[in-house]
């Protein structure tokens, strides 16, 4: 339980309460301090991977504390930006319904002895997703007179209007319609176990460290 990789994971779900608290109460530095805190907790997820892997010690908890704690984290931040007015509220409820599609279909698939590991899409998905909740949260940075207020090309990138939205809400949509991109594959990579309950083609049903 208490090694470092384990510790890593654990970490990002603590921190998912002091962003919440963040973001919502808003201020000078709220904003800031959360995009900060996240961009920290979103490194520590390719570490605790990485230190699993080179000290050997990838166990089911590893896994289920890793994959666990992204879900949390970035949940956590979406209904805080959805609340704070800083998203669209429908982009949160798409991005959050999807984690829980998606982990229920692999619980499922996991009770037929099958992991149904990541794709492309998948993998591309959180990083998108990072990348806009960060432009997000520097975006309501300059709004609320913070550091990117003071900079005028940083103004004008989080908050100069790219047709009927900026640069922040296009990116966040950007990683809607990944996310949806990412469970339909999911979908298709799982369609043998709904319907025959056989396993998915070319995939290995074996314990895998992987980001979806």
């Amino acid at each position: 339980m208490l090694t470092a990789a384990n510790l890593l994971s654990l970490s990002r779900i603590a921190a998912a309460p002091f962003l919440y608290a963040l973001i919502v109460a808003g201020g000078r530095d709220g904003f800031i301090l959360a995009a900060a805190i996240f961009a920290l907790a979103s490194l520590t997820d390719t570490l605790d991977g990485r230190l699993a892997r080179r000290r050997r010690m990838v166990t089911p908890l590893g896994v289920y504390l890793d994959t666990t704690a992204d879900k949390i984290l970035v949940a956590v931040l979406l209904v805080a930006l959805a609340v704070a007015r800083q998203a669209p509220g429908w982009m949160a409820a798409v991005i959050i319904a999807r984690e829980f599609f998606v982990t229920g279909l692999r619980s499922y698939a996991a009770a037929l002895g099958v992991v149904v590991p990541a794709g492309a899409w998948g993998k591309a998905k959180t990083l998108i997703t990072i990348v806009a909740i960060l432009f997000v949260l520097l975006a309501g940075d300059a709004r609320s007179g913070g550091i990117m207020s003071g900079l005028g090309w940083a103004r004008a990138l989080l908050l100069t209007p790219l047709g009927p939205a900026a640069l922040p809400t296009w990116l966040l949509l950007l990683a809607v319609v990944w996310t949806v991109g990412s469970g339909i594959e999911y979908i298709r990579e799982a369609m043998p176990l709904m319907t025959r309950g056989a396993r998915p083609a070319g995939r290995a049903a074996a314990l895998s460290e992987t980001v979806d």
